[in-house]
């Protein structure tokens, strides 16, 4: 079906068809705040300790059970299973930013270290923040000892997201798992009131230390981010990417400006699809079967 038509089924009677419900290729978890609590407060931060001796910090909350904001997926006890394996398994470890790249910036001048020797933590994914010496004189400045300082003053407040690819073929499976008798699915989880599908671990891309900009956009991180956020989630809605609507930007209404490309795509022959071939992700199948190779 053309795109045109997608999205005039979207905004007239018809309902929305599943494709137009697809969050964008890589997703952010909800942040995952906080310290772990059996460390003492001396004993979660080391500035000179760390595989690049530059600083660790210790027990980061990576990953938290609930909904992956914005994208209308749920974590579960498996996905974060699957965190945590991707974690461990990983070498030299997980790589982590200060704050999510953007669409002005691929992220380089804000790289952190690894997050490495990942545990789960009853509903909690934690895992050590091991700093790179070059987050010490980044072109921000000392990123690497304004976030071990955080952590130290107000570890409750310390915030990390995952970006990651999920596996649309198990996704799709566990659906079709949890189907009742009219066809639609329903969540094992009881706290999944909403129906959400269950996301699950194609590729790790990063752990990123974040702020929320929806509740502190003029707090710890540079106020430019809250307008790439709101921006990207335009563009997913305005593309087809999202069916959640964002507010509107700049005095335009989500609606009008999707319409506006919608009839552009079409007077130019256009379609906005996903990349396939051999850049392609691996799928969480053979995520699982390669790790498993590691760990044997």
């Amino acid at each position: 079906m053309p795109f045109t038509e997608d999205i005039e089924d979207e905004l007239g009677e018809e309902s929305p068809p599943d494709r137009l419900a697809t969050a964008p290729t890589l997703l952010r978890a909800p942040i995952a705040r906080g310290l772990s609590a059996a460390l003492a407060a001396d004993q979660r931060v080391d500035p000179k300790g760390g595989m690049y001796k530059a600083g660790i910090i210790y027990g980061a909350a990576v990953i938290t059970r609930g909904e992956a904001l914005g994208h209308d997926m749920w974590i579960d006890k498996t996905f974060l299973t699957e965190v945590a394996l991707a974690i461990a398994t990983a070498e030299p470890g997980t790589k982590s930013r200060f704050t999510h790249p953007s669409l002005s910036g691929d992220g380089l001048g804000k790289a952190l270290g690894r997050f490495r020797d990942a545990s789960l933590d009853d509903d909690v994914v934690r895992a050590d923040l091991h700093m790179y010496q070059s987050a010490h004189k980044t072109p921000d400045g000392d990123l690497a000892g304004y976030i071990m300082d955080r952590a130290n003053e107000d570890p409750a407040s310390f915030g990390v997201s995952i970006a990651f690819d999920g596996d649309r073929d198990a996704e799709s499976a566990f659906m079709a798992d949890h189907k009742d008798k009219g066809g639609r699915f329903v969540s094992p989880d009881p706290d999944n009131e909403h129906n959400f599908p269950h996301a699950r671990l194609a590729l790790l891309a990063a752990a990123d230390v974040v702020d929320d900009p929806a509740a502190n956009p003029d707090g710890l991180f540079h106020r430019g981010d809250r307008l790439v956020f709101d921006g990207e989630a335009m563009l997913a809605y305005v593309l087809g990417l999202s069916s959640k609507a964002p507010a509107a930007m700049f005095g335009m209404h989500p609606d009008r400006l999707r319409g506006f490309v919608a009839r552009f795509l079409t007077r130019n022959g256009l379609h906005v699809g996903r990349a396939t071939g051999p850049d392609a992700v691996w799928s969480g199948k053979e995520l699982r079967r390669l790790l498993r190779g590691r760990l044997e």
